[in-house]
């Protein structure tokens, strides 16, 4: 990598860590190519990326960071950018179940604030935006189907009682 090469790459990394709410770096060692394909797979599906990051260009990037960032980037190091910082704290859990000495997490920043290993660990626990929303939805929605309910009742129990009154009217003939 030329100078050039490198400086572009420091400003697109910075500009990277600033446009996502979420930044979640993690020790990745001995990973085979085909294990890469399915992690960057499942970050896409969970709305991340990831990214291999040289520790020295990362370092740069983060000069004047009072997250202590600079000091994650030690050794063979990943980095996953998100929106929905508990989708790509999933995908680091999943992934990491199955290879818990080749691939865990270091720390991260969310909205400016950096995030222990026990952190996001704990944001895999709590339920994605999408399944929030869906739940918050199912919560608007659920006093008007009550609500529908309770003026179909009546209708419906003075159906049944005709119905009944014409069976036993039908049955005296």
């Amino acid at each position: 990598m030329t100078r050039s090469e490198k400086k572009l790459f420091v400003e697109k990394f910075s500009e990277s860590c600033g446009s996502y709410p979420c930044m979640i770096v993690v020790r990745q060692v001995g990973l085979s190519a085909e294990a890469f394909t399915q992690l960057r797979k499942s970050a896409r599906s969970g709305g991340a990326s990831f990214q291999v990051v040289k520790n020295n260009l990362a370092k740069r990037a983060f000069l004047n960071d009072e997250n202590g960032a600079q000091e994650w980037f030690k050794g063979p190091m990943g980095v996953f950018f998100s929106q929905d910082p508990v989708s790509a704290s999933k995908v680091i859990e999943e992934f990491s179940k199955k290879r818990e000495k080749n691939f865990y997490p270091i720390g991260g920043i969310l909205n400016g604030k950096s995030l222990s290993k026990e952190d996001i660990k704990h944001l895999a626990t709590l339920p994605s935006l999408d399944q929030l929303r869906a739940q918050f939805i199912g919560l608007l929605n659920a006093p008007a189907s009550k609500l529908l309910r309770t003026f179909k009742e009546p209708s419906q129990s003075l159906v049944r009682v005709l119905s009944a009154y014409i069976k036993k009217q039908e049955q005296g003939e």
